[in-house]
């Protein structure tokens, strides 16, 4: 007569620990993945929108050659307005920032009538 026991083994039991350990792992993998990304976005938003401001606030001016430079909030922001023939004048703003310790830029150029 032998006895059967309904159940699970032991090494059931850590095959199935395994599998869920690596599920959890992947998950956290990801997440950490989705919250790199989501602040490259917001800091790459926040150059474009710097630049946008800028280039708005040189296409108000008056017509005439310029350049400068900011830093704030880690953006290192340079713009130039040079003329071109014809009364043309081209704007240009370039923003730098560091996402996770990699340089990345955004540039934005625009020409304008004087």
């Amino acid at each position: 007569m032998s006895l059967r026991r309904a159940g699970f083994t032991l090494v059931e039991v850590l095959i199935a620990v395994v599998l869920i350990d690596v599920g959890l792992l992947a998950l956290v993998a990801g997440s950490a993945v989705l919250v790199r990304r989501a602040a490259e976005v917001r800091t790459r938003s926040s150059a474009l929108r710097a630049a946008g401001n800028r280039i708005q606030a040189l296409s108000a001016a008056h017509c005439s050659a310029t350049t400068g430079s900011a830093n704030a909030a880690g953006l290192t922001e340079a713009w130039m307005v040079t003329l071109q023939p014809n009364h043309v004048r081209e704007l240009r703003d370039s923003v730098a920032f560091t996402v996770g310790g990699v340089p990345k830029s955004v540039t934005l150029v625009t020409r304008l009538p004087c």
